[in-house]
């Protein structure tokens, strides 16, 4: 019934104990390996743990991603980002929260500094304020009310979301994105027919490190960019350089004090 893919960058100190939390479910899921970085660690990782290897030529993270989906053979799959911890009861909980035409689901979580859970702070407030909306019903069909949760920011932690490959067909991650190709898909996905369902749990832990993609492409610019582009795609040119200003408030939020 379903599928954890993990797209292996290069070599992860924490990759194991992303493994170890997926084994560990109460609910047992088939366990890929993906890469478009092959290195004998991850070749011997996968041989450690006989999992599925399977090499991608044409890198990029939405490459990666949409290369990793594409070699799960489930009806669920989940894209486990190397460096995360999934809670035994990940799987359990979204095999029993879906539905047949639930298009993707995602649980709540908390992010992890120095392998410690974080406080709760301003970024945190203001996506669960933006998941309103599933305060009421678990699953949401309404395209107006599943892109009202998007429509001022991105609420939805990438790698807690399960897809039905079923339903989503052909979906595929844009490429025109390297940070914001999350936001963008979800948008996206949003205007299709089907639900988004919310498990309010936290259900997995998301690692905020030095090397980590997050805090590498704040340090580049690259995440204003593209979520300027996004209010844009939203809500036009004016309205949206105001939000854009106002979300770059919460970026210090996923800096490391060693990076300030």
């Amino acid at each position: 019934m379903h599928t954890f893919v993990i797209p292996v960058y290069k070599q992860s100190q924490y990759l194991e104990q992303c493994i170890q939390s997926l084994l560990n479910q109460t609910v047992k899921s088939n366990i890929i390996l993906t890469t478009s970085t092959p290195t004998d660690f991850s070749k011997q990782i996968a041989e450690k743990y006989n999992f599925a290897y399977f090499v991608n030529d044409d890198g990029g993270i939405a490459n990666d991603w949409n290369f990793a989906l594409s070699k799960a053979s489930t009806p669920w799959a989940t894209i486990a980002h190397q460096d995360d911890i999934y809670e035994p009861d990940f799987t359990n909980e979204l095999l029993r929260s879906v539905t047949s035409d639930t298009l993707i689901a995602f649980t709540d979580y908390e992010d992890l500094v120095d392998d410690q859970p974080r406080k709760s702070n301003l970024n945190s407030f203001v996506k669960k304020a933006l998941l309103f909306p599933f305060a009421f019903k678990k699953n949401i069909r309404s395209t107006s009310l599943k892109k009202s949760v998007l429509i001022f920011g991105d609420p939805i932690c990438c790698p807690s979301v399960s897809f039905n490959l079923d339903a989503l067909g052909g979906f595929r991650f844009s490429p025109a994105f390297t940070v914001a190709l999350d936001w963008y898909a979800w948008y996206q996905l949003a205007k299709k027919h089907g639900s988004f369902c919310f498990i309010n749990k936290k259900l997995m832990k998301h690692r905020i490190h030095a090397e980590s993609e997050t805090t590498l492409k704040l340090s580049e610019g690259k995440r204003r960019q593209e979520e300027l582009q996004m209010f844009k795609l939203i809500w036009g040119d004016k309205i949206a350089r105001v939000f854009s200003w106002i979300y770059t408030l919460g970026y210090a939020d996923n800096k490391l004090k060693a990076d300030l």
